[in-house]
């Protein structure tokens, strides 16, 4: 005797939007050099030397690039907005988020591209292991936004919602650096449009 199917088939749909900026962003990516001197250390390996300050290349390689280049977004800082902004309280819970929204990115370097002027370089004074001080140099965008096309399942989640989520992501979450979730107020967001 057959079993009767209980499970209904998944029915996944496709959501695009424009996200703009509301407040600055300013990134912070690890540069190649920082990864290595990390692996060096992992290793074993002595790491004190000391090289000249270069200011620009340090910005530039706190920058998130496209593949071909443009500025961009990580998609991972993204998603990780959007689920730090759920909560059960308000009917969508983190889980939920997790396992029924998906960014679509075909970049390899994981990013989303920006439309976006050039970035000016922003000098910031940081605190350092017990108690240093060092500078850091690092991209700051003033404005920004950036299309997005997200996979959902529309058994767990309306276009309604996904758009309230972001909106929510955006005001008290953010992204990268200094963002709202971190205490600082970069980093924000909104939707801007949502397309058919």
């Amino acid at each position: 005797m057959a079993t009767k199917v209980k499970l209904k088939p998944i029915n996944v749909k496709t959501l695009a939007l424009t996200i703009e900026s509301t407040s600055i962003l300013v990134q912070h990516a690890w540069s190649d050099k920082a990864i290595i001197q990390m692996r060096e250390k992992k290793a074993g390996k002595k790491t004190k030397e000391r090289t000249v300050c270069d200011p620009e290349q340090e910005a530039k390689d706190a920058t998130y690039f496209t593949e071909d280049g443009k500025f961009g977004i990580p998609v991972n800082a993204l998603k990780k907005s959007f689920i730090e902004a759920a909560h059960t309280d308000m009917g969508i819970a983190k889980t939920l988020v997790r396992k029924a929204l998906f960014l679509v990115c075909e970049d390899k370097n994981g990013v989303i591209q920006m439309r976006c002027e050039e970035p000016k370089i922003r000098e910031d004074h940081v605190r350092i292991g017990q108690g240093g001080a060092d500078l850091r140099y690092r991209p700051e965008f003033e404005s920004w936004e950036c299309d997005i096309e997200i996979q959902y399942d529309a058994a767990l989640l309306t276009p309604e919602d996904i758009a309230n989520l972001i909106n929510r992501a955006g005001f008290g979450v953010g992204i990268c650096e200094f963002r709202p979730e971190k205490g600082g107020d970069w980093g924000r967001y909104q939707v801007k449009a949502e397309k058919e």
